[in-house]
This record gives C-alpha cells, sequence and structure tokens, in this order.
C-alpha cells in the first residue's frame, strides 16, 4: 500500500471520528463542537489537497452563499465598528460544515449512525432540561444556554426525530425515533419558547403533507397537548401568542420599529455586522432603560447590519437552501432509509428554523445555526452522492 493511500485511510477515519463528536456536542459545549469541526475540515482538505481521494461536492447552492458572503464583505466595508465586524465575519466560516457534512456521509451506515448520536444527544440535553425544570419549576429550562437557545435546540431535535420516525422502514427505529421526539418534545413545552413552537409545528404540518397526510388532523390534537401540558405559572404565554399589545410581544414590535427607523438611515450596506446597542441607544425614545444587542428576528436584524443589498442576497440563499432540499427529498421520496429521513429531516429542519427566524436572531445563535448546516449538509449529501 502506497504511503499516500495509508494517509488517506488515517485521514477517513479522522473525519468519522470527528464527526460523531460534532454530532454528539453540538447541544452541550459549543468549543468542543468547533475543535471537532476544525479538525475534520483539516482532514478533509488532507483528503482534497494531499492524497486527492475526495472532492469538493457541488450542491448547487453556491450562488447563494457567494451572495450573502459578498453582502457580508461589502457591509463590513461601511460599516460602524469595522473591529468587531471582522470578529463577527467568524459566522461565515460555519458555512462550510455543509460541505464538509455533505461529503463525508454517503455510507449508509455513517448516515444511521450520524442520525441517532444527533438525536440521543438532544435526548440527554432534553431529559437533563426536563430534570432541571423540576428542580426549579419557577424558571423556564434554560440548563446550559439560555430559554431561547434552548428552545431552538430541541426545536431542531423534535423535528428531526419526528421525520425519521415517519420516514424509517425499521419499526425498531421508528420507535425509538417517536419515543425520543416525545421527550425532546415535552422539553421544548418548558422552554416556554414560542417561535420554537411555531417552527415545530410547521415542520410538523410539512412532514405529514409529505409522508402521511391522512395524519394532518393530529397536529391540532398536538397544539391542544402544548397548552394541557403547559406549566400553570407559564400558559399565559401561549394564551397571548397572537396578541400584539401583551408583555414580549410589544417589546419585539417596539424593536422592529427602532430598527426601521436605523434601517431608514441606512438602507443599502446597513451599519455592518455588529452589535446593535450603541446605534439603538441612538434611535430609541429618550428614557429607554432596555437596549437590544440584536433585533429579535433575523429577517429584521440583517436589514439593520447589511442593508436592503444583505436581505436579498439572505433571502436568495434561504430560497436557494429551500427549493434544493425540496429537490434533494424528490429525489429520494420513495426511500424509506436513513438517506431518505435524512431529506425529509434537513428540509423540515431548515423550514422551522426559518420561520422561527421571524420572531428570533437564531441566525446569530452560533448552537442553533451549526445544528442548521449540519442538517442541511445530511439533506444536501444525499442528492450529491445520487
Amino acid at each position: 500500500m502506497s504511503d499516500r493511500r495509508l494517509v488517506d485511510r488515517h485521514l477517513v477515519e479522522v473525519i468519522r471520528w470527528s464527526l460523531y463528536i460534532f454530532a454528539a456536542a453540538m447541544p452541550f459545549a459549543i468549543a468542543l463542537t468547533q475543535i471537532a469541526v476544525g479538525i475534520a475540515l483539516l482532514a478533509w482538505l488532507g483528503r482534497l489537497v494531499y492524497t486527492r481521494a475526495a472532492k469538493w461536492p457541488r450542491l448547487g447552492v453556491e450562488w447563494g452563499f457567494i451572495a450573502f458572503i459578498a453582502a457580508e464583505l461589502l457591509a463590513c466595508v461601511f460599516s460602524t465598528n469595522l473591529g468587531q465586524n471582522v470578529i463577527y465575519l467568524k459566522r461565515l466560516l460555519l458555512i462550510p460544515i455543509v460541505y464538509l457534512v455533505a461529503a463525508n456521509s454517503s455510507d449508509r451506515e455513517e448516515l444511521r449512525r450520524l442520525g441517532m448520536i444527533f438525536v440521543v444527544s438532544i435526548l440527554l440535553y432534553s431529559v437533563w432540561g426536563i430534570v432541571s425544570y423540576f428542580l426549579n419549576p419557577a424558571v423556564r429550562v434554560r440548563h446550559i444556554q439560555n430559554s431561547m437557545t434552548a428552545g431552538g435546540i430541541t426545536m431542531v431535535g423534535a423535528v428531526t426525530a419526528a421525520a425519521f420516525a415517519v420516514r424509517l422502514r425499521e419499526m425498531r427505529s421508528r420507535l425509538f425515533m417517536l419515543l425520543a421526539g416525545a421527550v425532546i418534545l415535552g422539553c421544548l413545552i418548558l422552554t416556554s419558547t414560542r417561535g420554537s413552537w411555531v417552527g415545530f409545528f410547521a415542520a410538523a404540518l410539512l412532514i405529514l403533507l409529505v409522508q402521511n397526510r391522512r395524519l394532518v388532523w393530529a397536529l391540532p390534537l398536538l397544539v391542544l397537548a402544548f397548552y394541557l401540558l403547559q406549566p400553570g405559572d407559564f400558559s399565559w404565554r401561549m394564551r397571548h401568542i397572537f396578541d400584539p399589545a401583551w408583555g414580549t410581544n410589544a417589546k419585539r414590535i417596539h424593536w422592529w420599529s427602532v430598527g426601521w427607523e436605523i434601517f431608514k438611515d441606512h438602507p443599502l450596506v446597513g451599519i455592518g455586522d455588529v452589535g446593535t446597542t450603541s446605534m439603538y441607544a441612538r434611535y430609541a425614545p429618550a428614557g429607554e432603560k432596555e437596549l437590544v444587542g440584536h433585533f429579535h428576528s433575523n429577517y429584521v436584524h440583517i436589514g439593520v447590519t447589511l442593508g436592503a443589498i444583505g436581505l436579498a442576497a439572505f433571502l436568495f440563499m434561504t430560497a436557494l437552501l429551500l427549493v434544493r432540499l425540496a429537490q434533494s427529498l424528490r429525489a429520494r421520496m420513495g426511500a424509506r432509509d436513513w438517506g431518505g429521513g435524512w431529506t425529509l429531516a434537513a428540509l423540515a429542519v431548515f423550514a422551522a428554523f426559518s420561520l422561527n427566524g421571524f420572531f428570533e436572531w437564531n441566525f446569530g445563535d452560533q448552537e442553533i445555526i451549526t445544528m442548521v448546516w449540519f442538517a442541511i449538509g445530511m439533506g444536501l449529501g444525499q442528492l450529491h452522492h445520487d
């Protein structure tokens, strides 16, 4: 065996185990997640450049990523805080996760292992969250991160488990995913994060429409279960979910109105990809004490920070990803295996994330967007390898 072939075998093993650690660490430790991704990317680079045994996959979403990266760089040039903007450009370094995962997830056994590790890790995170709630019932689940991040993590986990539960052929795996999804869903309820609930319900509807339309009737029952299982101290949050004058709803509308005023003065390239506390203070009503570092909406925040050009690029990237994920699902529509499960899970997760993004800056939440890029890579990888 030649030296390069031996090196390549070792690199393949490094990538495999790094991806396992990556999938397991995402809900718990962002530092370990980043280390695992970094090692996997370096090993994959070795396969691309040194052994030449791997190729960079063409996923059909490249122009979307290019447009968004170009908009980020353009906004950086005109940024109101260049130093901070350069630091925030690190969010672009997460995009290669899509290609790393897509290129290294073709094997049937690897698809199963990564699916199980990913769901089990969020299941353990959820069990921990439920225990933390019963130890302190007065506080929404926020055992590792804040409640909104916990809501986003459990939303992604519940959607992924649901997709596998309806998609896989093997009954034992389906039952496990059904039970895991129920526990994760319980933790999602206890986060009392309404934007994540909306994202989950939309994804659940998508999954049922794709896989089994006869079960769509069960969705209203699930909404009712959410309401009935909501702890008494938190049930008022659900009752006021559509009330624009209530609590945090009114706050968000106010924050978005201030964002609109900032956008009108920086319409093309925005204020730069920076924290918004200082700029918010300049535009907020006199005497307002609560200043926000982001606008609790992907679309409002990107409009303010990257301007109309950046928002158009972001929407283009989002639309292109949705189209390609739908094409990947269509190409594997009859597949009742883990590859087919990942195509449905990826589309549903990204749809949930995009809808949740109307009410939360989850694109800027590193734990959440890392999970989303991972799921997208798994879904688009099936189209690439087909």
